[in-house]
C-alpha cells in the first residue's frame, strides 16, 4: 500500500504547481498548525438532476427581486468547475438561447437551438420595522466642586430603538415539464439596538444588501458545487500510540508542512503496530484524501470513527468524502448530456 500512496502522492505533488515548495519557505518565518492540502469539488447541498445545465431565469418580483435575480444571475454564472461553466443563463429580455454545435453525416457543420432545461423564478419582499425599546440607564455627573472633582451623581435614561429588518423570499426552480426542483422560502431576519447617544444610526439599506448576498449565497451553494482548497490539521493526539513509535509519529506530523510524501509514508508506517490508534488512521485517510483516492480515505475514516464513534475529525472526513464523490457522479453524467 506504501508504494501505492506514494506513486499518487507524487502526482499530486507535480500537479501542486510548486505548492511544498511555498509551504517550507512560509514555515521557516511563521509557525503554523499541521495540515495536509486538499483540492477537490464538492457537491451541491441539493441533488439536482445532471441534465439541468441550460436556465431560464425569468423576472423576480417584489421590492427586492430585481436586486436577487441580478446577484443570484452574477454569481451562478461565475461558477466554473475545473474550467468549465456549471450551469448556461439567459432571461425574456435578452432572448439569447443556447446554441448547439452539431456535425452532420456528411461532416458539414449545424447549429440548432437548445430549449431551457429549467425555470427560476421567485420573489423576494422586504420589511423594515424601527421599534422602541427599553432605555438605556446611563450615569453622569450632576455637580463638581471648585476642583472639578464630581461629588453628586445621578442616573439618566437614554432612549433607544430597535431596527429589524426581515427578507422573504419564495425562490423555486422548475423543469421545463412543471415540476419543481427546487425552492427556497426561508426568511432571513436581522435586528440591531441602536440609542440616542451612539455615534451612528444603522441603515436599513445597508442591512438589506447584506441580506441579499447571504441569501444569494445559499442559493448559489444549493444548487452549484465549490471547487475549494482546503487545508484540513492533522491528528496529533497520541493516546493509545505504542511508546516506541511516538517520535516517529511526531515526526510525520511535522514533516506535513514540508515533505508531504515523507509525512504519509511515515503514518503508514506505525500502522501495523498501531492499527486501532485514532490519529494514525485519521491522518492516513487524510492522505488518500489528498491524493483523491476517496475510497481508501473514507475506509480508513471509517476505520477511526468505529474506534472512537463520534470524533468530529473523521466525521467530518466521511462527509467530505461523500460530497466529493457525489460530485464527481454528477460531473461524469452531465458529460455525457
Amino acid at each position: 500500500m506504501g508504494v501505492n500512496l506514494k506513486a499518487k502522492l507524487n502526482l499530486l505533488k507535480r500537479a501542486s504547481f510548486g505548492f511544498v515548495a511555498m509551504v517550507v519557505a512560509s514555515t521557516a518565518t511563521t509557525a503554523s498548525a499541521e495540515t495536509i492540502e486538499v483540492r477537490g469539488v464538492y457537491a451541491p447541498r441539493y441533488e439536482l438532476p445532471s441534465d439541468v445545465q441550460l436556465i431560464l431565469i425569468e423576472s423576480f418580483q417584489g421590492d427586492l427581486g430585481q436586486d436577487v435575480e441580478l446577484v443570484l444571475s452574477n454569481a451562478l454564472s461565475e461558477v466554473y468547475i475545473r474550467g468549465e461553466p456549471y450551469f448556461d443563463l439567459f432571461n425574456r429580455e435578452t432572448q439569447r438561447s443556447s446554441r448547439v454545435k452539431v456535425e452532420g453525416v456528411d461532416g458539414t457543420i449545424q447549429y440548432r437551438s437548445q430549449a431551457a432545461d429549467a425555470i427560476l423564478r421567485g420573489s423576494v419582499r422586504s420589511e423594515i420595522i424601527e421599534r422602541d425599546v427599553d432605555p438605556k440607564k446611563k450615569r453622569e455627573c450632576a455637580r463638581r466642586d471648585d476642583d472639578g472633582d464630581c461629588v453628586e451623581r445621578r442616573e439618566i435614561l437614554i432612549e433607544c430603538s430597535e431596527l429589524t429588518v426581515r427578507v422573504s423570499p419564495r425562490i423555486a426552480l422548475v423543469a421545463t415539464g412543471g415540476h419543481q426542483l427546487y425552492s427556497h422560502s426561508s426568511p432571513l431576519v436581522e435586528s440591531t439596538r441602536f440609542c440616542a447617544d451612539d455615534h451612528s444610526v444603522p441603515s436599513g439599506l445597508a442591512m438589506e444588501n447584506e441580506m441579499v448576498e447571504e441569501l444569494v449565497e445559499v442559493v448559489r451553494r444549493d444548487l452549484a458545487p465549490v471547487e475549494s482548497v482546503r487545508d484540513i490539521r492533522v491528528m496529533e493526539s497520541r493516546r493509545n500510540l505504542r511508546r516506541e513509535d511516538r517520535d516517529a509519529f511526531r515526526a510525520a506530523v511535522r514533516a506535513t508542512q514540508v515533505d508531504l510524501n515523507a509525512a504519509c509514508d511515515g503514518f503508514l508506517a506505525i500502522e501495523s503496530n498501531n492499527p486501532e490508534q485514532v490519529s494514525v488512521l485519521f491522518n492516513i485517510g487524510l492522505c488518500f484524501e489528498s491524493s483523491a483516492d476517496l475510497n481508501s480515505a473514507a475506509e480508513y475514516y471509517e476505520r477511526a470513527l468505529a474506534i472512537d464513534p463520534g470524533r468530529d475529525y473523521p466525521t467530518q472526513g466521511i462527509s467530505r468524502v461523500i460530497s466529493r464523490q457525489r460530485a464527481e457522479a454528477d460531473l461524469a453524467q452531465r458529460a455525457q448530456n
